[in-house]
C-alpha cells in the first residue's frame, strides 16, 4: 500500500513533469536554403528545397477560392494522409514564389492553413515530400482586386 508522503510525491513529481517545456527542433528554410526564397520560378523554388524539382500529381489536397476578390488574403489549405516529411507552398504571381516550407514531424498530419498574397492572377501549388519522392496539387486563383500592393 502507498502512503500518503509518496502519494503526494509521485503526484508533484508527474505534475512538474507535465509543466515542464518541451524542445521543438525546427530547420529555419530562410537561413538553410536562401536561394529558395529569391527565385521567381516555382521549379527552381522546389529544386532548392527538395533537390529535385520532379513531382508527381495526386495524393495532396490543394483548397483555395476560384476567385480572390482581396488578394491580400487567400485563404489556403493543404493536406494529404501521406506520411510526409515536410510540405511546401508556392505561387508564381509574385516576384518570390515561396511562401511557407513546414517540417512534418514524424507522424505528424499533413493538414496546414495558411493566408497568403497574391499581387495578380496566378497558380498556387502545394508539395509534399514523402520518402524522397515528391507529390503536388495546383490550381488557379484570380485576384480581382487588392493584391499585395492594397
Amino acid at each position: 500500500m502507498i502512503n500518503r508522503r509518496n502519494f503526494l510525491g509521485l503526484g508533484l513529481g508527474a505534475l512538474a513533469v507535465s509543466m515542464a517545456p518541451s524542445t521543438l527542433s525546427a530547420v529555419d528554410f530562410r537561413k538553410e536554403k536562401p536561394k529558395a526564397w529569391t527565385t521567381d520560378k516555382v521549379d527552381a523554388a522546389i529544386q532548392e528545397i527538395f533537390g529535385t524539382s520532379k513531382t508527381t500529381k495526386g495524393k495532396v489536397k490543394l483548397k483555395a477560392p476560384d476567385i480572390a476578390e482581396n488578394g491580400a488574403v487567400i485563404p489556403v489549405t493543404v493536406s494529404s494522409k501521406l506520411a510526409g516529411s515536410k510540405v511546401a507552398i508556392l505561387q508564381d504571381a509574385n516576384p518570390e514564389t515561396l511562401v511557407a516550407v513546414f517540417t512534418v514531424p514524424e507522424g505528424g498530419i499533413i493538414d496546414y492553413s495558411v493566408r497568403i498574397k497574391m499581387a495578380k492572377t496566378g497558380n498556387v501549388t502545394a508539395i509534399v515530400e514523402e520518402n524522397g519522392k515528391l507529390y503536388s496539387d495546383a490550381k488557379e486563383v484570380k485576384v480581382t482586386i487588392g493584391g499585395c500592393g492594397g
